[in-house]
């Protein structure tokens, strides 16, 4: 199974970027180690979306949603997670990740309470697993 991640982060924070975390590494890190796993045929890839924005901020109305979806089409389940900016910028880089641990995880649990979801994937498993691989992960 792939993962893939989409980040969003608004300019709104005077800062050189979310510099604290490479993104980058971590996606070539899911990708190694879920390549050869398969938790269902209708699932081929999930699709989580990282959005970093100030709450409290101009952007604030336009992420307001969570968004569970599954595209029957492409066999991808499509989550998000929101990260606040005025929170982010205090924490280090080990603490950013915990806390998009925290939400990775969280948006595989609410696929569970999606209306329309995919039948043969087995998101138990697949979540136990990605705790096991983002536990391993080490932060750089």
């Amino acid at each position: 199974m792939k993962i893939e991640i989409k980040c969003t982060i608004t300019n709104e924070f005077q800062h050189d970027g979310f510099t604290l975390f490479d993104f980058n590494h971590f996606e070539e890190y899911l990708t190694r180690k879920f390549s050869e796993k398969d938790y269902g045929k209708s699932v081929v890839k999930y699709f989580w979306g990282f959005e970093l924005y100030k709450f409290n901020g101009g952007f604030a109305q336009f992420f307001n949603d969570d968004i569970e979806s599954w595209k029957f089409k492409n066999k991808w389940l499509v989550t998000n997670s929101h990260f606040d900016w005025n929170e982010m910028i205090k924490l280090n880089r080990k603490e950013v990740f915990e806390a998009m641990k925290v939400e990775f995880l969280n948006s595989v649990d609410r696929i569970e309470n999606m209306a329309r979801k995919p039948k043969n994937f087995d998101n138990k498993t697949f979540k136990k697993d990605l705790e096991i691989v983002l536990n391993a992960y080490e932060v750089k």
